[in-house]
Formats: C-alpha cells, sequence, structure tokens
C-alpha cells in the first residue's frame, strides 16, 4: 500500500487492477503448494483465470514459466505436493482460459482476432504497436521501476542480500525471485509498456521486502517515519491550503505548479459529504501517529497512512476541480457545433484510445483513425496533437472549423478539419 506506483493506477477502472488481483491469488497458490496441493491447485487455477479473463496472455504465461522454473533451478521445489498442485491447477485453469475464447471465436473471428493476435501477441512482438499504441520506449522499465515500486524494491533488494546464503532453502524467496524476475524480464522484452503493466511485481516485491521490514534497525525506522509524517502531512496541508483558498477567493491561488496544469479561475463548490470525508480521513491520520510509535513496522505504516490520507483530500477536495481540468465532456460539447450535420464519416490523427472513448461517450462519433485506414475517404477530420506543433500539409482542401482544449490544458489541442465542400452546422 505504500508504493507509489498502486496509488494512481489501482484507483482506474482498467483491466490491469483484475490482473494485479489474478496474478496475487496465483501467488497465494504457491504459497499453499507444498503443505495443501488441493487448495493451492484450486487457488493458482482460479488466479490463472482471473488474469487471463482481466488481461489476456500475460498472466498466465509469466505464472505458467515460473511454475516450470522454480523446480529446474531448486530442489525444494522437485516433490510430488508441488506436482499433484499444479495438476489440480491446469484442470481448475482449463473453463476459465477456453470458455470464453471459444464463445467469442464462434461469436465474432474478427474480434477474437483482434482480441488474441493484435491485443497479445502483436502488443509483445510489436507488429501491432504502430496501430494500438503504449510503445515501448528504450529503458522505459529501469526509469519507472525506481519510483514506482518505492519502497518496496529497496527492501526485496535488501532481504535479497541479507538471505543470499539461505536462497537454497528458502521456498518463498525463491518463489518471489524467480517470479519477480521471470515478470520483468517479459516487461523488458516486450514492445508495448505502461505503468499498469507492472502492477503485478508489486505483489512479488511486497513478499520479498517484508522480512526486511521486520528486521530494519529502530534507527532507520525512526529516520523514515519522521521523513514519511513530514512530506506526506506537508501535502496534506497544501491540499488543505488551496481548497480554503479557492472556497474564500472564488479562483486558485496564482502558482504556477498548479495553473500549469488545473484552470485557474475554476469556482470550487463546497461539497458537504466530501469536506466529510476529508475532515474524518485527516482526523484518523492525526490519531495514528498516538499508535504508530508502538510498531516495530511504523516507517511502512506511516508511508502507507500518508498516500492513503493525500489520496482521499485529494479524491474528495480537489475532485471537481481536477474533473473538470481533465474531462473531455466541455470540449466535446463545444465542439459539437461545427460538426456538419451530414457528412460521410469522421476521421482522426493522433487521437488516443481514451479519446476516442470519450468523443463516442459524449459526442456519439465514431472516428476511423488515419494510421489504420489511411485511405477513408471522410469529408471531416480531427487532429490530436501538442500547441506546439499544430497540424501542417493537410492539404488546400481541408479548413480548420474549430480548435480548443480541456480546462486549463495549455499543452495538449484538438484541431477540427472540414473539406471545402462542407460549412459547419449552425
Amino acid at each position: 500500500m505504500a508504493c507509489f506506483g498502486l496509488l494512481y493506477e489501482s484507483h482506474i477502472m482498467m483491466t490491469d487492477v483484475p490482473m494485479l488481483t489474478g496474478f496475487v491469488i496465483a501467488s497465494y497458490g504457491f504459497a499453499l503448494s507444498r503443505e495443501r496441493p488441493l487448495a493451492a491447485g484450486i487457488w493458482l487455477g482460479i488466479g490463472v483465470g482471473v488474469g487471463f479473463l482481466a488481461k489476456g496472455l500475460l498472466v498466465p504465461g509469466v505464472i505458467g514459466v515460473t511454475a516450470l522454473v522454480l523446480p529446474l533451478l531448486f530442489r525444494t521445489w522437485r516433490c510430488t505436493a508441488y506436482a499433484r498442485t499444479l495438476g489440480v491447477a491446469a484442470v481448475v485453469a482449463l473453463p476459465w482460459l477456453l470458455i470464453w475464447p471459444i464463445a467469442l471465436y464462434l461469436r465474432s473471428p474478427q474480434l477474437f482476432y483482434d482480441w488474441f493476435w493484435l491485443n497479445n501477441i502483436g502488443r509483445f512482438l510489436g507488429f501491432s504497436v504502430p496501430e494500438l499504441g503504449a510503445g515501448n520506449e528504450p529503458w522505459f522499465w529501469l526509469k519507472t521501476l525506481p519510483w514506482f515500486a518505492f519502497p518496496a524494491l529497496p527492501l526485496a533488494l535488501l532481504t535479497v542480500w541479507r538471505q543470499r546464503k539461505n536462497l537454497a532453502l528458502s521456498p518463498p524467496l525463491q518463489f518471489g525471485l524467480v517470479a519477480f524476475s521471470v515478470y520483468l524480464a517479459v516487461l523488458l522484452v516486450s514492445a508495448s509498456a505502461r505503468n499498469a503493466y507492472g502492477l503485478p511485481m508489486l505483489a512479488v516485491l511486497a513478499l520479498l521486502a517484508a522480512p526486511a521490514v521486520a528486521a530494519l534497525p529502530e534507527r532507520w525506522n525512526q529516520y523514515l517515519d519522521g521523513a514519511a509524517r513530514l512530506l506526506f502531512t506537508a501535502l496534506a496541508s497544501l491540499f488543505w491550503t488551496v481548497w480554503v483558498i479557492m472556497l474564500v477567493t472564488g479562483r486558485a491561488p496564482d502558482w504556477k505548479f498548479l495553473t500549469c496544469v488545473l484552470p485557474g479561475d475554476y469556482v470550487m463548490p463546497f461539497i458537504p459529504l466530501a469536506f466529510a470525508v476529508a475532515a474524518v480521513a485527516t482526523l484518523a491520520y492525526l490519531l495514528a501517529w498516538i499508535w504508530l510509535p508502538r510498531l516495530h513496522e511504523r516507517a511502512v505504516a506511516s508511508m502507507a497512512a500518508g498516500i492513503t490520507l493525500c489520496w482521499i483530500l485529494f479524491a474528495s477536495l480537489w475532485l471537481p476541480w481536477v474533473d473538470n481540468a481533465k474531462s473531455y465532456r466541455s470540449m466535446f460539447a463545444a465542439m459539437q457545433p461545427h460538426l456538419p450535420v451530414s457528412r460521410r464519416c469522421v476521421a482522426s490523427i493522433g487521437l488516443g484510445e481514451s479519446e476516442r472513448a470519450t468523443l463516442l461517450y459524449f459526442s456519439k462519433v465514431l472516428t476511423l483513425r488515419r494510421e489504420e485506414y489511411p485511405n477513408a475517404d471522410c469529408d471531416v477530420l480531427l487532429v490530436n496533437g501538442l500547441v506546439s506543433a499544430p497540424p501542417k500539409n493537410l492539404g488546400a482542401s481541408w479548413r480548420q472549423v474549430w480548435d480548443g482544449a480541456r480546462p486549463g490544458d495549455n499543452r495538449e489541442r484538438f484541431w477540427l478539419f472540414v473539406r471545402q465542400a462542407h460549412s459547419p452546422a449552425r
């Protein structure tokens, strides 16, 4: 819970969250495998199934490779109980792995092709990345993991270093190392990368980090506890201060680090329920300072409590402001009158998955991506890009009828063009 990477990604309605759930359930199956093979196989099979239905082949692939590598590397996993676990897991996982794909193929072979070949194989090998997006930049995970997996990653490394001589005798350490290594290797060689893909790694790192947390010297606990309280108390004070200023003055404080991402002229409403939730959370956080010193693991507990408080304040006090800035509702509503009533189709350039989905949701407009349909004969074109790089060389037949952005967004911009034969609807 103290990991920075979990904070934002786990609060988005996306399939990577149940993928994390499936991976955790499967990990629980590994934990039981040497003592309760039947229960372990059931949990392992369910975890593989949940991960598969959530995200596709990633979790079953990683779990499958991990299950095979463990007995190859370590003698402790070469036992009858573990073999029985894998057998039960295979039987339990089969309905999860077969029923939905077969039903999808029978319903629509084209959708099955899109799901299996483009979104699973294509994203991994790279041939569908230009079409679907989310390419893997060089050194992406090596740059992301240090902050994404903090503080679990350094604590996990500390555990591995301290117990390096006991590796051959520690099945939990063996599973953690192998599962993390296999998952990271898959992400490194994959042609597609997003922060959310790394969520399952946090579960394995937490298992590896737990012994180090329990063995932290008292002095380090005090230092890290104090640093966590100082950091998150300051952030919580910032949330409260800005909220109060906006209620009193009717606009945000003129602080560049805020107004460059959020609209400065937004009028913050007072929502009693949001205020009550924020106040109770703040009081609970402050009261926790009374019993935190009694915990030996108080450094990590302080981080988890501080992150939780800041997220609650962000999602209660600041939510209307952030929603106004990040939602595409008002922007697409402003664009709607400029769309020709009679049109063949709407093409798009640079429009991402989220933007296409929200455009369809708010304006009932489904675009044909120029990247995928370069020869589509559309008479309306929507371009998504940066303010610093406006669209060029579209041809003399295209006329710009509208441009806009989300409130307070000075970086991203949208431009709407129609062919000369059409005029904007009035």
